[in-house]
């Protein structure tokens, strides 16, 4: 699948700059985000929006690597309100050209896990209904359709509605 190593890990201080680029490419060549490349923040704000990331218990960001580039990331939080404190939500993105590799399996797995360990019974993610290939994605990892918002998003001169998923914590 790579000539080097695929790694996965937390968002260290030192990837910053990496993410930020990051999301410029991924804003600029994919339509499935809600954010746009026009809502993304100047350097300094992302800076300290990223150090909040890694200072808070309660929030990650793991990227996959090749090469030591970014080619993939998850952030993932636990709601800070206590009587949601057990509910966690996901965004997700892999670069174009890594799409079908599971990376994106990869990392929502690492996800996961760090978000199962930490108690949480309730991990969600809300996606574009016309991104069959998220939601094929979503549904073979054991998430379930529980509702929609319709008309959620502008998508070009139309709307799409929202497709809200989740995954209970088995408790076997």
């Amino acid at each position: 699948m790579f000539n080097t190593e695929l790694i996965i890990e937390e968002i260290s201080k030192s990837d910053i700059f990496n993410l930020y680029e990051y999301r410029k490419n991924i804003l600029s060549e994919t339509p499935f985000l809600v954010t746009t490349l026009d809502d993304l923040m100047d350097f300094n704000s992302f800076k300290n929006y990223i150090h909040f990331y890694i200072e808070n218990d309660l929030r990650n960001i793991f990227v996959a690597k090749k090469d030591n580039t970014i080619i993939g990331e998850i952030t993932i939080l636990i709601h800070d309100k206590k009587r949601m404190r057990h509910v966690a939500e996901f965004g997700i993105s892999v670069l174009k050209e890594y799409r079908g590799k599971g990376i994106g399996r990869k990392l929502i797995q690492t996800a996961e896990k760090w978000a199962f360990d930490k108690n949480v019974k309730r991990i969600q993610i809300e996606v574009m209904e016309n991104n069959n290939v998220a939601l094929n994605l979503y549904l073979s990892l054991g998430y379930k359709i529980e509702g929609r918002k319709k008309m959620a998003v502008r998508f070009g001169d139309s709307f799409v509605d929202l497709i809200i998923m989740a995954k209970l914590r088995d408790f076997k």
